[in-house]
């Protein structure tokens, strides 16, 4: 069966990655195609409008950016280009003279403490023309927040992403639940969190259809090899970890006045959780339908794959659509083969 691109691994991180990102410079503001357009396959930095089912230009997709309160950036984790466009993405805004808070899926809530105060400490002392000064800080963060030991891909994958961030001052989200809290509600259940995250979850329950389609994509996510009872525990951490991070930017938004004009803000998050169907956008939407909300997901060419339309059953097989406002076509990283690691760990862990 074909490996679903749509849902991550809500268990820990199992796959040990395999190369770093080697340039850890800030990156210019310019999103026009890198030399990666020069590959074989056709897609590559090409950008897919789904509303109007053709390629945009990327000077459209720029000024779209700018007109949006809420822009969802959809990655694979582990590549490494992937992040290099989201920082380019950020450093449009900043240009532009838009100032986003930035929210992390990698950042846990109960993080936000230590990242005010690291914010407090350091950003002071930033210097934007001693480029030196600015990396130490950056990989300060890294310290502080101990990366090392989040499980998450290592530090060189998001330092572009942080670099753009932090060089600019921008407010820093954790956006996520805690992983202790989030493994209690697979092995517990529901119950085991605030009433007002039950009080969501009764609001927005998925019907039988929707469910069983759902657990499919999360059993092909984990090469078919999760047994029948982990299913429904992995869906509900799924729809838990998509209304925290839900629940963090609404948070962040300032305050209605009249008309919307809100400041933006930019969550980065992998692609599963930024899909327009039954996403964060969805309730994102559904919380607040004034929000300007942009799910523009950076995504992997298959060999020989060539229209875009047929990367839209890898998320769903009733889906005949990809699941976003905009795709923008990305080399596919080099890895082993995540289904062998998978069955390793499923091996080990019995």
């Amino acid at each position: 069966m074909k490996k679903k691109a749509g849902l991550i691994f809500v268990a820990p991180i199992i796959f040990i990655l395999i190369f770093t990102l080697n340039a850890c410079q800030p990156f210019s503001a310019d999103l026009s195609s890198p030399e990666s357009s020069s590959q074989q396959h056709p897609l590559i930095d090409k950008v897919w409008s789904v509303s109007e089912q053709q390629f945009i230009h990327t000077d459209i997709l720029n000024k779209r950016i700018l007109e949006n309160n809420i822009i969802l950036l959809g990655e694979t984790h582990d590549n490494a280009r992937h992040h290099q466009l989201q920082a380019q993405v950020i450093a449009h805004l900043t240009v532009n003279n838009h100032l986003p808070a930035v929210a992390y899926e990698m950042l846990n809530q109960n993080q936000q403490n230590t990242i005010n105060n690291f914010q407090t400490k350091y950003y002071p002392q930033i210097d934007k023309g001693t480029k030196a000064n600015i990396s130490t800080v950056v990989d300060t963060f890294a310290k502080v927040i101990n990366w090392e030991k989040s499980g998450w891909p290592e530090w060189d994958y998001y330092r572009p992403v942080f670099y753009n961030t932090i060089e600019n001052k921008l407010p820093i989200i954790a956006a996520n639940l805690d992983i202790k809290k989030i493994r209690k509600v697979i092995k517990q259940g529901s119950k085991v969190l605030d009433q007002s995250y039950q009080d969501l979850l009764l609001t927005y329950q998925y019907d039988e259809s929707l469910k069983k389609e759902l657990k499919k994509e999360i059993l092909a996510a984990h090469c078919d090899m999760l047994p029948e009872k982990m299913l429904s525990p992995m869906l509900l951490g799924q729809q838990v970890r998509d209304l925290a991070m839900t629940q963090a930017i609404l948070a962040s938004l300032p305050g209605k006045s009249g008309k919307v004009n809100r400041e933006n803000i930019v969550l980065i998050a992998g692609s599963g959780h930024t899909r327009t169907d039954y996403g964060i956008p969805y309730y994102l939407h559904q919380e607040d339908p004034e929000l300007k909300i942009m799910s523009l997901t950076f995504m992997e060419v298959s060999e020989g794959e060539f229209n875009p339309q047929e990367y839209a059953k890898a998320w769903s097989d009733s889906a005949r659509q990809l699941p976003f406002d905009y795709v923008w076509f990305t080399p596919k990283a080099e890895r082993e083969d995540q289904c062998e690691k998978m069955k390793a760990y499923m091996k080990k862990k019995g």
